[in-house]
């Protein structure tokens, strides 16, 4: 696990269980585990662009978000779905 996840699994809001049943309930169909592992890649592409407006790794959101289907290999309605669980339980922006 990145240093990024395991940093937010550790503070409050973070609850692993409560975004995985919220991913679920947006029709999610992926695993518990392809779930934390696309969602570890997910943190790790958009952190510094989403949370702090920093352009480190990626010039722009789309960008980032691009980045996260590529390396998870997954779609970008995947990766919206992603996004969706974690914003619909505190804001991720």
């Amino acid at each position: 696990m990145s240093a990024k996840i395991c940093i937010l699994l550790k503070v409050d809001w973070f609850d692993l269980p409560m975004h995985y049943q919220e991913y679920k309930k947006l029709d999610g169909q992926k695993s518990e585990n392809e779930y934390t592992k696309n969602l570890e890649i997910f943190f790790d592409e958009t952190f510094e662009i989403f949370i702090h407006g920093n352009c480190i790794k990626h010039d722009s959101r789309t960008l980032a978000l691009k980045a996260v289907m590529v390396k998870a290999k997954i779609s970008m309605f995947e990766v919206n779905l992603i996004f969706t669980s974690v914003d619909n339980i505190a804001s991720y922006t």
